[in-house]
């Protein structure tokens, strides 16, 4: 029987395509260099990846390329830019970009000036965050496709089927006219693409003039330029450079955002056809996702990179969120990131044969999410430490110290269960103080047990000071367990309301982790006298 999974689905479509052309399948995802490129669209790469990982599991060979879109011109300026380390900086420092609106990204300065250009920057930056979750494809950027010439063909069918291409354009865009044609050159004076009027295809050259460009409502001034320019100095617009692209690299699969299917995707099923003489690729559209309930904007400034993730997260989780369905519209609440560790903790166990399957899972082959999400899968099922326990142990000691408790807990065994209960900790720490909210934590001082006490019923108040008594006379919990029912009911106390006691006592919230683990962790002295010295 054959997996249910989307990606094993795609790979069984894509060994088939490749077979019947007799080729080495070609998997193929592109992003446009032009800023801090946010997890949104990740999806294009991981969409990809997994489909490519499949076909290599059967036995298959693969083509896996990315393209970086360094031609495209600089369109906007995003609200912050991330230097090579991931650090993000106020996009206001650095007024001079505005300067090179509509010109190609290569040709746009480094505003790190550590790169050669804007475009070789934040290409860097992408593939950095690519590699440390163990995605690696292999990175190609346009500009140099052109160099090579490879695009040459193209263009001279472009402007050979100048008709069928114009009917395409009018067809498909009701601002553009039949004898529109679909190509920019780079003005050799001020380097603002410009749309052409000419061609001379003998002589590989195009003629413009240099009357600026208007994009995403911002008007790129020109220079007035007018000439012949050699169309390596230049590009075909996008509906037709994808199409051009998927034909060079012979692409056998290729997904993208919905956004492209309702739009430059019908280019695709015309111009391959009609002008190149090549078939589209198999096609794959997913859903966009929201980050905290909101969509994510590079002008507003509401975006998170890859490594910005990994600094709240484990890879494999943050991998395994990308494996479920994609038609479905998610939204990824960093404050609920313990939610998703959960759940990945959860079809590990299932993968190893521990544990029940949850419903959205058992649907989608919780196993083989795992399998596609986790590089380099354990030989056994680890211990894990849940998230939610991690980050309210990072906050209450030194993270050696918080494996050494947990290894005394017996929460972990082995050194892979210590290894992977750091790399846990040290992210849950992070998360915590940046995401946490009620998740935060800090043990009381005296002063506010005192305090925090004091608010407290004298029912809760006295309880408690027996429950201080029994700390230091029983070191069993099931035993102390016992005795707190006990206690509650003979001073007629819910044990709801217990346990809203001694939280807000001990760390100042109406809840926590579980108690005795709490007490370990503090420690039962300092537990003793922070609930039976205040109010005293």
């Amino acid at each position: 029987m054959s997996s249910l999974h989307w990606a094993d689905q795609l790979a069984e479509k894509i060994i088939e395509r490749s077979h019947s052309e007799k080729r080495v399948p070609n998997v193929k995802c592109q992003q446009t260099p032009s800023g801090g490129k946010h997890i949104g669209n990740l999806n294009d790469v991981l969409r990809a990846y997994f489909p490519y990982k499949s076909v290599i599991e059967k036995g298959e060979k693969c083509e896996f390329i990315h393209m970086s879109d360094d031609r495209d011109p600089l369109k906007d300026i995003p609200a912050k830019l991330a230097d090579l380390e991931a650090k993000w900086h106020d996009a206001a420092k650095f007024p001079e970009l505005k300067k090179f609106y509509g010109q190609p990204l290569f040709k746009v300065p480094d505003p790190f000036q550590c790169c050669e250009s804007y475009a070789k920057h934040f290409t860097i930056v992408w593939m950095n965050g690519l590699h440390e979750i163990d995605v690696k494809p292999i990175l190609h950027y346009t500009g140099d496709v052109y160099k090579q010439g490879k695009f040459d063909p193209y263009i001279k069918l472009v402007f050979e089927k100048r008709e069928i291409a114009g009917k395409i354009v009018s067809d498909l865009q009701a601002s553009k006219d039949t004898s529109y044609i679909p190509f920019d050159a780079f003005c050799p004076q001020c380097s603002v693409l410009a749309n052409i009027d000419d061609f001379d295809i003998k002589n590989k050259k195009v003629h413009f003039t240099c009357g600026g460009k208007t994009i995403k409502q911002k008007k790129a001034e020109g220079c007035g330029y007018e000439g012949w320019q050699p169309w390596s100095e230049g590009k075909l617009q996008w509906r037709f450079e994808w199409p051009a692209l998927m034909s060079i690299f012979h692409t056998t699969f290729e997904p993208f955002g919905k956004d492209h299917a309702e739009g430059s995707w019908k280019s695709v099923m015309r111009i391959m056809p009609e002008i190149f003489n090549t078939v589209p690729p198999i096609p794959f559209v997913y859903e966009f996702f929201l980050v905290n309930g909101e969509k994510m904007s590079a002008s507003k400034g509401n975006v998170y990179i890859v490594q910005d993730m990994l600094k709240i997260i484990e890879a494999d989780v943050f991998k395994f969120y990308y494996v479920k369905r994609p038609e479905k519209q998610r939204d990824l609440d960093l404050t609920k990131i313990f939610q998703l560790t959960d759940e990945f903790d959860l079809s590990e166990q299932a993968f190893f044969g521990k544990g029940e399957l949850q419903s959205e899972n058992r649907e989608e082959n919780a196993k083989r999410m795992y399998d596609l999400a986790v590089s380099n899968p354990p030989k056994k099922c680890p211990k894990r430490v849940s998230f939610a326990f991690c980050a309210a142990l990072s906050q209450l000691m030194p993270l050696d110290a918080a494996v050494e408790k947990l290894n005394e807990l017996k929460h972990i065994e082995t050194k892979q269960d210590a290894e992977l209960a750091m790399q846990r900790l040290l992210v849950a720490k992070i998360w915590s103080v940046t995401y946490g909210g009620e998740h935060k934590l800090a043990i009381s001082t005296a002063e506010e047990a005192v305090e925090r006490k004091n608010a407290l019923s004298e029912n809760q108040r006295k309880v408690l000071s027996e429950f201080a008594a029994v700390i230091v006379s029983e070191a069993d919990e099931t035993k102390q367990m016992e005795k707190i029912r006990e206690i509650c009911k003979a001073n007629n106390l819910a044990i709801s309301d217990f346990f809203a006691a001694i939280y807000a006592v001990l760390i100042g919230k109406p809840r926590g982790p579980k108690l005795f683990t709490l007490i370990s962790v503090i420690g039962r002295e300092k537990v003793v006298s922070l609930i039976d010295s205040s109010g005293a």
